[in-house]
């Protein structure tokens, strides 16, 4: 009997020290800090900062409704923010140092490609839930490269060529289509996405390539390639300040007269630069645009509507797409807490496994197993506006003229070794 009575006081015993560390440690949490890193400096920056703004207003919007419930109470959110300066390395030191300084389980943050692919390499082997807001590549999707807890609001630069081939040869059904590309990695994943998209689906569209060396000053004699040509659709994957100078000059020099334009994916930062004579009727993959009036979901309008109400209270402009996914990869992160009642990678990762499905200003959305979210939209196609029908000379630079549904934005989970 005394036995017995032994056993079961030490089986209790086990139950109470597995039970009280974990209420403890809720009880001492008294911030949620969250570890937020941007290129703030070199070629990313004007990005970056931006993208920055978007963290810092979700969590300032659940700081104003009390924090994050933790433990049964309320807890504020802090941001630790640091400067990747647009370098692997320097992002890679400083991540190790957020994990091993700071204690931080929660990441936030990314600007260029090559930054997310090196800091997903680090999150393989460290507890932490790694969510690059970016545009990030293809192969840190898959179940072989993936980091257990890497989690991703935009998806793949693959994608951005995938998805604008696929509209451009339903929509304009062309004999003969140009990629004019910038020759880097963001340029080439989204050729090789593009390919992919004609190969399998366009396969008696003829798909040609003029490349530009990234900061080219000067695109005459690559335009001058392109007319020469002759094709039917031109599709543009230029960035930053490329994008702004190639646009200019494809005007100028009247290729808009000669063939159709569509620029595969813009962002505000670089739409701003651009003259409006030189955007007016340049048709424009968008991930998302902060005037949304006039588009068929009224959802997405409202959605749309209250974030760039809130944004331009707080900012004094409206947000650009990639500064919106700063929100939203805050927002689901902090979600995930909350559903998983812990700070624990693996848990926070699962809870948002187990509860998928959220709201964004791009419609429903739902995560998927490789780590990626499907929207009802994946992308907005917009059409550039002229000077004399802009409102606002700065911002009101497009209008949203139909959206992006189809399946060429994520591939199968199958094609990424999860099934």
């Amino acid at each position: 009997m005394r036995k017995i009575i032994k056993i079961s006081c030490l089986l209790c015993l086990m139950a109470l020290i597995s039970f009280y560390p974990q209420n403890i440690l809720h009880a001492q949490v008294d911030k949620i800090k969250v570890a937020v890193m941007y290129s703030m400096s070199g070629a990313g920056a004007p990005i970056g900062k931006i993208q920055l703004d978007g963290a810092k207003l979700a969590i300032k919007e659940i700081n104003d409704q009390g924090g994050v419930l933790l433990g049964g109470k309320k807890v504020k959110v802090e941001a630790v923010i640091r400067d990747d300066e647009t370098k692997p390395d320097v992002a890679v030191r400083r991540f190790r140092e957020l994990i091993q300084d700071e204690k931080i389980t929660l990441f936030v943050g990314c600007t260029f490609a090559h930054v997310a692919k090196a800091l997903n390499e680090q999150a393989r082997t460290q507890q932490i839930v790694f969510m690059p807001t970016n545009g990030i590549p293809e192969i840190i999707f898959n179940k072989k490269e993936k980091a257990p807890y890497t989690l991703n609001v935009l998806g793949a630069t693959e994608g951005i060529g995938r998805l604008a081939a696929d509209y451009v040869g339903r929509t304009y059904k062309p004999k003969h289509v140009m990629l004019f590309m910038p020759d880097y990695a963001y340029g080439r994943d989204a050729a090789a996405g593009a390919h992919k998209i004609f190969k399998a689906k366009y396969p008696d569209i003829k798909v040609s390539e003029t490349w530009s060396p990234v900061g080219t000053p000067d695109f005459t004699s690559y335009i001058i390639k392109v007319q020469e040509a002759n094709p039917d659709v031109v599709m543009m994957g230029h960035w930053g300040s490329d994008g702004i100078n190639a646009l200019k000059q494809v005007y100028e020099m009247g290729l808009r007269k000669k063939t159709k334009i569509f620029f595969n994916w813009i962002i505000n930062p670089f739409a701003v630069g651009i003259p409006p004579e030189a955007l007016e009727g340049v048709t424009c993959g968008m991930l998302w645009y902060h005037d949304m009036s006039g588009f068929k979901d009224q959802l997405v309008v409202r959605e749309s509507q209250k974030l760039s109400e809130m944004w331009k209270k707080e900012y004094g402009e409206p947000p650009d797409p990639y500064a919106m996914m700063g929100y939203y990869g805050m927002k689901e992160v902090l979600r995930g807490v909350q559903l998983a009642n812990s700070l624990e990678p693996a848990k926070v990762y699962k809870a948002l496994m187990d509860n998928p499905e959220f709201m964004s200003v791009k419609g429903p959305a739902k995560w998927r197993i490789d780590g990626r979210p499907h929207y009802r939209y994946s992308s907005f196609i917009v059409e550039g506006k002229g000077p004399k029908e802009r409102k606002d000379m700065k911002w009101d630079f497009a209008r949203v003229v139909d959206s992006y549904e189809g399946d060429a934005f994520l591939l199968p989970l199958k094609e990424m070794g999860w099934e």
